[in-house]
């Protein structure tokens, strides 16, 4: 099959993104792979925390865009910045899926069989994200130490994490939230870095996207 019309994975997808990305970030950027938000109600295939927090999600030619449709409105949450990574044939579904401040990174093959990721769509500031949301991106060692740093009140252990979460947003804005959650994950070591995700999607998943994100897309 000519590399111009031949299936691209999430494996080669993803590996095309972490070569586009290995330039240009700090020295304490860390990149996170699977990560979960929102108590693993959901998880974004790969972020970035250099200062912001940016996320993207990969969609292959072997899947599908229901999951995503599901889950966007938690990645509005969180993420500073948005962007999905996919392939020629999603591209018209994706810009009408997704709201306009979310980038879009085309896979094409070169005459090599090379998969490169195109700028569709650049990706500007998330308007919808939410303080509770972001900080429950903190373990609880990290919430009770920004709780104790900040508050008058030292923090008891009986609280529970959403307490946690609370009391916090209730003693800073979003920026200054933004500011707490990128240092606490940069600063967690190497935990969830450069590891090797293969791809869940078997090789016999619809290519197609299917079910109704047209609908779910209108709540966006």
């Amino acid at each position: 099959m000519p590399s111009a019309l031949r299936r691209l994975t999430e494996l080669e997808l993803r590996n095309a993104l972490r070569e586009r990305l290995r330039t240009g970030l700090t020295e304490d950027a860390q990149i996170i792979e699977e990560l979960g938000i929102e108590r693993g109600s959901a998880r974004i295939d790969l972020a970035i925390v250099n200062g912001a927090l940016i996320g993207y999600e990969i969609k292959s030619d072997f899947d599908s865009l229901d999951r995503l449709a599901n889950q966007m409105h938690a990645y509005h949450r969180v993420f500073d910045e948005l962007s999905i990574v996919t392939t020629p044939q999603f591209v018209p579904q994706v810009e009408q899926l997704l709201p306009f401040w979310w980038g879009v990174l085309q896979a094409v093959c070169d005459g090599a069989g090379v998969v490169c990721l195109e700028v569709v769509r650049t990706p500007s500031a998330n308007p919808r994200q939410e303080a509770l949301s972001l900080l429950g991106l903190l373990w609880r060692d990290e919430a009770v130490a920004l709780l104790d740093q900040h508050s008058a009140t030292k923090a008891k252990s009986k609280l529970t994490r959403a307490m946690l979460y609370e009391q916090l947003a209730g003693l800073a804005d979003l920026s200054t939230v933004r500011d707490w959650v990128s240092h606490a994950l940069r600063h967690r070591g190497e935990w969830r870095t450069n590891a090797l995700v293969k791809s869940a999607s078997p090789a016999g998943e619809p290519s197609a996207p299917d079910g109704d994100w047209p609908r779910l897309a209108a709540k966006s």
